[in-house]
């Protein structure tokens, strides 16, 4: 594949981001509308595309991803233990910054860049499965345990920020309300599950209006923290997490809806590619100014450089070429919204660090994404 027909699939994905970025400067997505176009991608658009995307993918197919799921799991779960234990024991963070700044480092943008540039690389079928895999083990497995080790050490950064003044985010974003610290879990895709709505509680959530504020209380006003079991099924009752695992339930029993059904869900998955590029560039646009530091700019060189070579070089060790092209491109795109949401919710000190390295991965996935796909291919 040449230099310039990768171009010709990258560059119009950055364009679609500009696009987003500019109406959200513009208030075009101000308040709540921002919310809606979240709620567009996360709850309908992006579930519907890979339900329908995996389950018409032949059985066998699918049941001969062991080699990627081994993949993605080394590169994502792997690299993520080295980095939490390295931060903790060179660079002596505690455990609740090491914990959210070493899921900034390693979970992507997979589920927004990747159904629009895996697709056209390997075809929309092919390219569900590695996404959908990805999706379980973030959503499933990774985003949970930060959430318990964070528990773990849930005093530490309370009590730290409260002598140090908490940057501002938004200070230049036009129209944004501040982050606060009440507004519910949500889960990642794109991360996880995609970019939040940091002015306010999750939009991806159709009860955070009920819900009491704060991420571990139970009843309004009684200050109890959820179990922790309830903390790591939560994830999964998004539709980003269910409906790839329904779709490879219906796959592998090889059952399907009725023709009205299927084409009824892909008019909705036909917005997935479009609409989940916008809303990456409408979260852009409500974190402001970034921090140009070095752990910013550490956080983003390890999402887009660090982690997709080392799964590529690994694969081609232990796997074949195709399986560590696929886990590679899955885990080099640009740091996920989701560790910045989660840090305004639970590590204040780290929020403006990882908002930072969002914006930072973006702008240098333009020049080692393409690269990236020319080396694995």
């Amino acid at each position: 594949m040449s230099f310039s027909h990768i171009f010709t699939i990258v560059v119009p994905v950055f364009l679609v981001i500009a696009l987003g970025y500019g109406a959200g400067r513009g208030q075009s997505f101000a308040g709540e509308r921002g919310g809606a176009l979240t709620v567009l991608t996360m709850q309908f658009a992006l579930p519907a595309s890979l339900f329908l995307s995996i389950m018409n993918t032949p059985r066998h197919t699918l049941l001969s991803q062991g080699p990627l799921v081994g993949m993605l799991a080394l590169g994502l779960l792997g690299l993520y233990a080295l980095i939490l234990l390295g931060l903790r024991t060179i660079g002596r963070l505690p455990l609740d910054r090491a914990a959210i700044v070493a899921l900034a480092s390693v979970q992507p943008q997979y589920a927004f860049m990747g159904v629009t540039i895996l697709g056209n690389l390997f075809g929309g079928a092919t390219a569900a499965i590695p996404i959908a895999i990805a999706g379980i083990l973030v959503n499933v497995v990774l985003d949970p345990a930060v959430l318990i080790l964070i528990s773990l050490d849930r005093g530490g950064d309370k009590a730290r920020t409260a002598a140090v003044p908490r940057p501002r985010v938004a200070a230049h974003a036009p129209g944004l309300l501040p982050a606060t610290a009440g507004a519910p879990v949500g889960s990642g895709a794109g991360g996880g599950f995609g970019p939040p709505d940091i002015a306010g509680p999750d939009a991806t959530d159709p009860d955070a209006a009920e819900k009491p504020h704060g991420p571990d209380t139970g009843p309004a006003g009684a200050g109890a923290r959820k179990p922790t079991w309830l903390r790591i099924v939560q994830p999964l009752r998004k539709p980003f997490a269910w409906a790839p695992l329904l779709g490879l339930v219906f796959a592998l029993v090889g059952i399907h809806p009725p023709g009205m059904v299927e084409s009824s869900l892909t008019l909705v998955g036909q917005a997935a590619s479009g609409v989940a590029l916008l809303s990456v560039g409408v979260t852009l646009a409500r974190v402001g100014r970034p921090q140009l530091s070095a752990g910013a700019f550490a956080v983003a060189l390890c999402s887009v450089v660090v982690l997709p070579l080392s799964t590529y070089g690994i694969g081609l060790l232990l796997t074949s070429q195709q399986v560590a092209a696929q886990a590679a491109l899955i885990v080099a795109f640009p740091v996920s919204p989701v560790p910045m949401m989660l840090a305004s919710q639970h590590v204040k000190s780290e929020e403006h660090r990882i908002a930072s390295a969002v914006i930072i991965s973006i702008v240098l996935a333009f020049v080692t994404l393409p690269l990236m796909i020319n080396l694995t291919n």
